[in-house]
């Protein structure tokens, strides 16, 4: 008896199945496991069209149409091993995709934490100490600045007939030290810093007919001149052949000050400033003797600004600082002299209180820029050029003046004087 086109469907082997796939406890999609099923129908009636001879094939067609046998075939392979098997497959390469892609996510995150990590190790030491929250630090500086006076007179002397010459101090770079101490913050809180700088310096010289700056031949010599009256001084020296003259300068400045940092390279600071500015005037010569001294002291608020960049050179950044003042307080002036015996003082007595005695103001700018070195976070040496101003602080140099041979000699008011510094700075800071 020839087999039925059933017998040959029910007798055909299904393929094996792997060991992992028969383990596979996956669960299919829906839409995957009809797709799975149609494609196993297809081709089972592909390889028994080809494989079933014609008298099978003649036979069948006396059987039901194909359509119920596809029915019924369907129904049958929903459960049939193979069908349930390839689901699970499905599903396992399903979730193997997921785990791929999850492990493709996490080597993208480590290969960015790895990148931040060498930016890190990169960044110069300077901005790694930047990201500390706050740091004690003291800093010393060597200031080494020459004074400018508005007025640097220290003798009038006639070369020649009506003509005057102001000799002037010949003051040069001095040092002077600066310190300060503070807590610098580096992120949204407030820190703080206390400055101090002191200088304390004099100059003189000496004039005759030797060194040629008051010759011998002059009518008038040499002249030293507050107050004049009618071209004569009053409070001075006149006819002066020899002598030593003697300009003495000493300034005093406290800071007290918050900072915040405002971005990573700028800082803001805000606080209060103490000035005092003594100067002092002396000449010992053979006409007589005459000593005026000036001074201001006064406070105000103060506000600076600092800038740093670090440079692509290891441990090496600019920075730069700006400052600006206003400064309330006293200022007051006195000469005296042994020949006219006549004392010339301006602002000396106050007929107000002392709480009550601020009538001067006197306004003051810094400026400094320069280089910064810092081998390791707890050290650094820096740099700088650096230039500072005094307004209307005083003087006390004589402010006698030539004004043509029918006036003669005429004197100013010495409290208009300002009083500036311009030089180099060079300083270390220690840090915590």
């Amino acid at each position: 008896m020839k087999p039925t086109f059933h017998d040959v469907i029910r007798l055909t082997p299904p393929p094996e199945i792997p060991p992992r796939i028969q383990n596979s406890t996956m669960t299919p999609h829906p839409t995957a496991s009809l797709l799975v099923r149609f494609f196993c129908i297809v081709a089972t009636c592909s390889t028994l069209l080809a494989i079933a001879p014609p008298a099978v094939l003649a036979q069948e067609s006396e059987e039901p149409d194909l359509s119920s046998y596809l029915q019924e075939s369907l129904v049958e392979s929903a459960t049939s091993p193979i069908a349930q098997t390839s689901m699970d497959s499905y599903a396992g390469s399903t979730d193997l995709s997921i785990q791929v892609a999850e492990l493709q996510a996490q080597m993208s995150e480590q290969r960015f934490e790895i990148e931040s990590l060498r930016s890190e190790l990169q960044t110069p030491l300077r901005h790694a100490h930047k990201n500390l929250p706050a740091k004690w630090f003291v800093t010393y500086e060597s200031v080494v600045v020459q004074p400018i006076q508005s007025n640097s007179t220290g003798l009038i002397s006639e070369r020649e007939d009506d003509v005057f010459s102001h000799i002037m101090f010949p003051w040069g770079m001095e040092h002077s030290p600066r310190i300060q101490i503070g807590l610098e913050a580096n992120d949204e809180t407030l820190g703080w810093r206390v400055r101090y700088w002191q200088f304390r310096h004099g100059e003189s010289f000496e004039a005759n007919d030797a060194n040629g700056l008051i010759p011998a031949s002059s009518f008038t010599l040499g002249t030293v001149g507050y107050l004049f009256e009618d071209g004569d001084a009053s409070t001075g020296l006149q006819f002066v052949e020899d002598g030593v003259f003697t300009s003495s300068i000493r300034v005093d400045v406290i800071d007290w000050e918050l900072q915040r940092q405002i971005v990573k390279p700028l800082d803001v600071y805000a606080g209060i400033r103490y000035a005092k500015i003594a100067q002092r005037y002396h000449a010992m010569t053979d006409a007589g003797n005459l000593d005026a001294r000036s001074e201001f002291r006064g406070f105000g608020p103060t506000v600076a600004m600092r800038f740093s960049h670090t440079l692509p050179l290891n441990a090496l950044s600019i920075f730069g600082n700006a400052r600006g003042s206003l400064l309330f307080g006293q200022k007051d002036f006195t000469a005296v002299d042994d020949v006219n015996e006549y004392t010339q003082a301006l602002n000396a007595i106050d007929l107000r209180s002392t709480e009550d005695a601020v009538h001067s103001f006197a306004g003051n700018a810094e400026i400094q820029l320069g280089l910064r070195y810092t081998p390791a976070n707890w050290f650094s040496m820096q740099v700088a050029l650096e230039a500072q101003h005094f307004m209307d602080v005083g003087g006390a140099n004589p402010t006698g003046v030539f004004t043509g041979p029918d006036g003669g000699m005429s004197g100013d008011s010495p409290l208009d004087d300002d009083l500036s510094f311009i030089g180099v700075s060079s300083g270390i800071e220690l840090a915590y």
